[in-house]
């Protein structure tokens, strides 16, 4: 579905037209157009919107009878058992993993002062810290950070990165965004705020889903808006940095494609955007799925146990056979680091 319709891509400043109208967006009865860059390709919503609200709908776990976040709850306890739990997570899932890569590669050692934004439940922040660095979160709910402080100790901060850059110019080493900026509605004054919380030379590691590897003209595979707003590529991750006056390089996951059990899936040119979970304005969830097999076993084994058998699936090579090796995964891990 294509129409006349245009805006300016404020990654790139070239022309981005409607390629979808009419998206139906995560809470229902909402809907969202879908621009395409013609010059960086990257994917955006319009209209935009960000709300605090539908994150404590994400975050509420069994309260809200949320959308299929509630792993998010079963992770985080998980993490609180396991005795290395960045290497676990590092194993467990490829974002993870090349967060983990990252910091090897451009030597950020042990004992760096670190910043998570979004850092949720605050799992991938207690993990670096049980690592050796010093890690504190921030995020924007404070239904997350509430329970990542009581879980965890109270490193974490509710708030936004534009208002808490005020008082911590300079401060980080390093900071850590995974999966976080598709939700912003203004990519490039998130990363300017990151790059005033970093010192010079500091680098920041973003993940994000990547469009990239799907076949010219797929619309939207990525989650349903406003949960995410944007839909990136390389080239439009390069705009970013460009813009902001920093570096960039991405993580090579042939590492994980070569030794790793591993799946991406690939969306369909010019078909209909999937439907996403789909919440009421209460957050009960309306479009119901049955239960896969990975939630059944997640009801019965605990978390930490779970953690480790999926470690252990990702390390059968026999399994691997039939795959290739690639440079990229389902998302992107790039560094950006501060000039």
């Amino acid at each position: 579905m294509n129409s006349h319709k245009t805006k300016t891509c404020i990654l790139c400043n070239s022309d981005a037209h409607c390629v979808y109208e009419g998206m139906e967006g995560y809470v229902a009865g909402t809907k969202y157009d879908v621009y395409e860059c013609s010059n960086c390709n990257t994917s955006f919503v319009d209209p935009m919107s960000n709300l605090k609200e539908e994150y404590d709908i994400i975050y509420g776990g069994d309260k809200t009878k949320d959308a299929g976040y509630s792993y998010y709850y079963y992770l985080a306890k998980g993490v609180k058992g396991l005795y290395n739990p960045l290497r676990d997570l590092s194993n467990y899932s490829a974002i993870f993993w090349g967060v983990v890569k990252a910091f090897k590669d451009e030597h950020i050692k042990h004992g760096a002062k670190i910043l998570e934004i979004g850092s949720g439940l605050g799992y991938l922040t207690y993990a670096f810290n049980k690592a050796g660095y010093h890690c504190e979160g921030l995020d924007y709910s404070d239904t997350a950070t509430d329970f990542a402080n009581k879980l965890f100790g109270h490193k974490y901060s509710q708030g936004t990165i534009e208002d808490f850059s005020v008082n911590h110019v300079g401060v980080y080493d390093a900071v850590i965004a995974t999966e976080v900026i598709e939700h912003v509605v203004n990519p490039n004054m998130f990363i300017k705020n990151i790059m005033g919380v970093l010192n010079q030379g500091g680098k920041l590691v973003l993940t994000t889903p990547i469009k990239d590897i799907h076949p010219k003209g797929t619309i939207w595979e990525t989650n349903p808006a406003p949960e995410h707003l944007w839909w990136f590529t390389e080239k439009g991750i390069e705009s970013i940095a460009k813009n902001n006056n920093a570096t960039v390089s991405f993580v090579d996951f042939t590492d994980y494609t070569r030794n790793k059990i591993w799946s991406v899936h690939l969306g369909t040119a010019h078909a209909k955007p999937n439907k996403g979970p789909v919440v009421d304005k209460n957050g009960i969830l309306i479009n119901k799925r049955k239960k896969s097999y990975k939630e059944i076993l997640m009801s019965i084994i605990p978390a930490w146990m779970y953690i480790k058998i999926v470690c252990l699936y990702h390390d059968l090579k026999f399994l691997q056979r039939n795959k290739k090796e690639s440079r990229y995964m389902y998302g992107i891990c790039a560094v950006l680091t501060k000039n």
